[in-house]
């Protein structure tokens, strides 16, 4: 092959073309760039298939307005393909395009040419002069007797000439045709002419089959020739298969080499926009290794899902390194490190018991088993899950793939355990941390109100209904033995309790929170001893609680608007062996509940007992409740497992220890095991978190490293894999 021709290099976003850049394969879109939808699916398809510069049309000002919607959701560079109306040029420059393809002569009058090229020049993005052979200028077509290389050529140094006058050289030139003889005369003519790298293509080519031939021919004489420094296949056909003829006309002529290639979990896609550029930067860093360098990349939630942390539930984009996590041990460990992907397809959405929904992606790992099902009266039958746990089956890790109705999942139960004597609040001295405050506290959180002026919660207020005398004599004599006199004023149905103190109220609000939604417990109260968590469990259902039956069956139910505190209530629960779900009720225009509630006879004995009931719900009139619960942890049935679309970013939590972390209802392994486990190819991998990279060889962490540290990092590995691997190969063997 002839050596490369040399020009100068441009910068097209992330992606350098010209020089001694690697040649880059291109596609267009064949949608209505104004259906964004539609044209963000064929992009994010170009994507997968291995596109690296994509182009839409740009024919009306409001394809032009959504430019930077889609610009926002891709990660590859965009170009706005520009005909005659230099306006639609600046909306596009305004959207955050990364390159235009227009022909400036085509635009209108210089002046207008010099608006884009101002723009284009203070943002950087390059221009690509496109001639075609079918669309040549009336005198050119006049001068040469129709379309003709020499036509072409000339009609190009018009418009290059047209940018060189105003200053601007960041260009690139493209000369097609739909004949292949005539597109390649055309560019062997100009690249006697010009430096500017360009961009190769046989124009309308035609049907995959004869189009593959037409552009092979086209493309691969003049990259021989060392001419061409992007190259797009065009075809009657979907333009993903454009892009995988570019790829082979690339590989067959030793332009495109499998130096580096990205192994994604089978369920995760492709990287984030970040790992991309990743991607491209390795590619260039490795140009020249001859040895397969696989590269995995993983993630598993999608945004919004919730992670058990030490101050309650998070979404788990919003949980960060050094945090604690709860994990399926039932310990709380520090978060290490967090990955984000971008995610295209298919998650899991896993209905347990008595719980939210959650969802991720079918490789996640889940703490779980299976349970053996007959089919009996037209209905699978399944055994209870306390007597599948007596035949010794226990959880393991899973994919979420393999789930459906009837699995078990488990949810740890909290082990750690803190307990606090006293506390000391400014005004009010010491406390003890006894019955006396747990109560307290509870008839705050399901009953209390602060308020005050500028903010400080000079008055107390706690509701009770009418016939609850017992909780307000309770409550007053609480607060008299804190020094603060209470006064109760009764309305139709109500008691209130009335308390001034500045020092009270800096107390709860500094230790419970304010508002509603906002309420909840510090977490050394989780922690307590089991003594005084009961009193803390007597109060909140005293004030926010309800046991009764429910359509003939006995339940006790706890509600409130916290989020936080409904999961804490729960986990509360659990460490008093007392098991229960936890999930959500919705009413129009109201704010979302939170409900905790006990049904099976087992839970509702320890909780009518707390509660100081007369007499434990008659076994006969309580459920047989699929959920178990031993020291461990909360055994839950699955009651469904739906398969749903899915678009947009995953995420991972690499947990210290026992690389787990949890979800109300659910435990997961973090997905590092797992995604570079299924990619055994992978020799050496690499995952972008936030401002971190971590390079892996076979699933194994083996470095962490700064962000803009990744490629020499990667580049060390990679050179020691190499060295390693020669060695093996010429060590002596032994007879």
């Amino acid at each position: 092959m002839t050596p490369r021709r040399k020009t100068r290099q441009i910068r097209l976003g992330s992606i350098k073309i010209g020089g001694d850049a690697p040649i880059t394969v291109q596609s267009m879109t064949k949608t209505d760039t104004r259906d964004v939808e539609a044209t963000l699916l064929q992009i994010w398809s170009l994507e997968a298939a291995g596109c690296e510069i994509v182009r839409v049309a740009v024919p009306v000002k409001e394809a032009a307005e959504k430019l930077g919607e889609i610009k926002k959701q891709i990660r590859i560079p965009l170009v706005a393909d520009i005909h005659f109306n230099y306006k639609l040029a600046l909306h596009a420059l305004d959207q955050g395009v990364d390159g235009l393809r227009l022909n400036p002569g085509n635009i209108g009058g210089k002046q207008f040419v010099m608006e884009v090229v101002k723009l284009a020049q203070a943002r950087k993005i390059p221009i690509r002069i496109g001639v075609n052979a079918g669309s040549l200028e009336k005198d050119l077509l006049a001068k040469y007797g129709g379309p003709t290389a020499q036509g072409m050529v000339e009609s190009a140094l018009r418009h290059i000439r047209i940018l060189e006058d105003c200053g601007y050289p960041e260009m690139k030139i493209s000369l097609k045709a739909s004949d292949p003889a005539m597109m390649i005369e055309a560019y062997r003519i100009l690249a006697e002419q010009v430096e500017y790298p360009f961009h190769l293509g046989v124009t309308e080519a035609g049907t995959p089959t004869v189009g593959t031939i037409k552009s092979a021919v086209g493309l691969g004489t003049l990259l021989a020739e060392g001419i061409g420094d992007t190259i797009r296949v065009s075809l009657a056909a979907d333009p993903v298969e454009e892009v995988r003829v570019g790829i082979e006309v690339l590989k067959a002529l030793g332009l495109r080499k499998q130096g580096l290639t990205f192994v994604a979990c089978p369920s995760c896609g492709r990287a984030d926009v970040d790992l991309v550029k990743l991607a491209k930067d390795a590619e260039e860093r490795l140009k020249g290794v001859t040895e397969e360098i696989h590269v995995a990349v993983m993630g598993c939630l999608p945004s919004g899902e919730q992670v058990v942390t030490r101050d309650g539930p998070r979404p788990i984009e919003a949980v960060g390194e050094g945090e604690e996590v709860l994990t399926h041990d039932g310990s709380l460990r520090k978060v290490l490190w967090t990955t984000t992907h971008h995610y295209r397809g298919e998650v899991v959405e896993v209905h347990p018991t008595g719980f939210a929904p959650f969802r991720l992606t079918p490789n996640h790992p889940v703490w779980a088993f299976s349970r053996p099902s007959r089919r009996k009266g037209g209905r699978d039958k399944r055994p209870h899950i306390l007597s599948v746990l007596k035949d010794g089956r226990e959880p393991k890790w899973v994919n979420a793939g393999e789930l459906s109705a009837g699995w078990v999942l488990a949810y740890p139960v909290l082990r750690e355990k803190e307990d606090r004597a006293a506390l000391t609040a400014e005004g009010l001295g010491v406390i003890p941390v006894d019955d006396d405050l747990m109560t307290l506290c509870g008839y705050y959180l399901a009953e209390g109100t602060l308020s005050g002026k500028g903010g400080k919660p000079y008055q107390q207020f706690f509701y009770f209904h009418e016939r609850q005398d017992a909780y307000v004599e309770r409550l007053c004599s609480i607060l008299t033995g804190l020094g603060i006199r209470p006064s109760i004023r009764r309305r139709r149905h109500t008691a209130e309790v009335i308390a001034h103190s500045l020092a009270l109220g800096r107390l709860l609000e500094g230790l419970l929170g304010r508002g509603s939604q906002a309420k909840c417990l510090p977490d050394w109260m989780v922690r307590l001893p089991q003594d005084k968590q009961r009193a803390l469990i007597r109060a909140l259902w005293e004030g926010d609680g309800y046991v009764g039956r429910v359509r003939g069956y006995w339940r006790a139910t706890y509600s409130t608007s916290s989020w936080v505190l409904a999961v804490q209530v729960h986990q509360i629960l659990l460490r008093l062996r007392i098991a229960a779900f936890l999930h959500h009720r919705d009413q129009p225009d109201r704010k979302r509940n939170w409900v905790v509630s006990v049904t099976s006879k087992e839970a509702l004995a320890p909780l009518g007992y707390i509660l100081g009931l007369r007499a434990a719900p008659a076994p006969a009139h309580s459920r047989n409740g699929q959920v178990v619960l031993d020291d461990r942890a909360l055994y839950v049935g699955v009651r469904a497992v739906r398969r749903i679309p899915y678009s947009g970013h995953v995420h991972n939590l690499e947990v210290e220890g026992t690389h787990s972390f949890s979800l109300p209802g659910a435990s997961l392994h973090n997905c590092e095991v797992n995604g570079p486990g299924e990619a055994r190819a992978a020799d050496i991998g690499v995952a972008g978190g936030k401002g971190i990279g971590l390079i892996f060889r076979k699933g194994e962490v083996v470095k962490k490293v700064p962000e803009s540290q990744i490629i020499d990092a990667l580049w060390e590995e990679v050179e020691r894999f190499i060295a390693e691997k020669k060695a093996a190969q010429t060590a002596p063997t032994e007879d």
